[in-house]
Formats: structure tokens, C-alpha cells, sequence
């Protein structure tokens, strides 16, 4: 029997793996507290109680009021995560933190479409014909393309702005970021079912 998936899930799935730890390890120096919270956050992967109770009644929103609750819930803790893991001086930050800003705008109008693309399937599970299908293929394709091509052109005006090793630290931190997210979005989707021969 297959899973009915409901969109309405989605803030709730993409919240699960934006949780951040921040309690310290006294017993350890300060760098490897940072590590440890950043690790901590990197491997949770549950539910969080604030964003449980506003699903009951998601049903009254629409695709954009969900994309801005994600989205949302997305920027607030994934800039924590980037503050623990960069130790910005204050010479470094205030080139990097404008950038950043730049950056996550570029990024976040592609996690929109991504969203969306992810609604528009939902309203066609478990029935998926197969011109929908693929135009849901290619706007995939389309938008895997466009993110590593404006990921690229970013990560060469962060190396710019900061010292070598925090740059690559930067982008090891930002593919962390997003494979948890895209790894539980993943895992809440289900395959499109294949139509039985006749």
C-alpha cells in the first residue's frame, strides 16, 4: 500500500534537520566545542515541537505560506550553524556577512522552486502521468544545474573576501548544510510509483 504524502509535512521535514545545539563541552577547548555543536547539529534528525502544532491546520495555507515557513525556519538556524562553524574576525565579517546575505538570496529563490516542485508533485502522487513527469524531470535537472552554477560563482567571491582555509571551510560547510536538508527532504518524498503493465 503506498504512503499518501502530504505536503503540509514539509516545513515540519526541512525543520528536522535544521536544529542546532549549543551547549559546550566544558571539559574541551573552544574550537573543538564548536565542532562538537556543529557535529551535533549535523546528526539530528528529529522533529522539532515549534513548528508540529502550526501543520495541524496547514491544510488552510497555501504552497507560498509553506515555502516562507521553511524557508524561514531554514535561514534563522542555518546561520547560526555558519557563525559557530566560521570564526569570523570582525575584518573578515563585515566583508563576508553582506555576501552571505547576497549569497542565501540567490540560493533561497532556487529552494523555493525546489519547494515548489515538490508541492506540484505531492498534488500528483500517487498518480504521476508521464508528461508531468517529465516536466517535473526537467525542472529538476534544471534546478540541480542552476544551484552548483551560482554556488560556483559565489564560492569565488567568498575566496575574495576570506582567508583560503575559512573559504573552502565555508563551502564544506554549506554542502553539509545542504545535503542534510536535501537528504531529509529526500526521505520524506516518496518514489513515483511505476504503472503496472496491462
Amino acid at each position: 500500500m503506498l504512503h499518501r504524502f502530504d505536503s503540509t509535512d514539509l516545513p515540519g521535514v526541512i525543520h528536522s534537520t535544521i536544529v542546532v545545539n549549543t551547549q559546550k563541552q566544558h571539559s574541551k577547548t573552544r574550537m573543538k566545542t564548536k565542532m562538537h555543536a556543529i557535529n551535533t547539529w549535523l546528526g539530528i534528525v528529529s522533529l522539532s515541537g515549534a513548528l508540529i502544532a502550526p501543520l495541524q491546520h496547514a491544510s488552510a495555507q497555501s504552497d507560498q505560506d509553506l515555502i516562507e515557513v521553511a524557508r524561514s525556519v531554514i535561514s534563522t538556524d542555518r546561520k547560526a550553524v555558519v557563525v559557530a562553524a566560521m570564526e569570523l574576525t570582525d575584518t573578515e565579517a563585515k566583508d563576508f556577512w553582506p555576501l552571505y546575505r547576497e549569497y542565501r538570496s540567490a540560493m533561497d529563490k532556487i529552494a523555493d522552486e525546489r519547494i515548489k516542485l515538490v508541492l506540484n508533485y505531492a498534488k500528483l502522487y500517487p498518480n504521476v502521468p508521464d508528461e508531468q513527469a517529465k516536466e517535473l524531470l526537467k525542472t529538476y535537472t534544471s534546478l540541480e544545474q542552476r544551484q552548483v552554477e551560482q554556488r560556483n560563482v559565489y564560492l569565488k567571491k567568498f575566496a575574495k573576501v576570506l582567508p583560503a582555509a575559512k573559504a573552502l571551510r565555508f563551502a564544506q560547510v554549506e554542502t553539509r548544510l545542504d545535503l542534510l536538508v536535501h537528504l531529509n527532504l529526500a526521505a520524506s518524498v516518496p518514489l513515483t510509483p511505476i504503472p503496472q503493465a496491462k
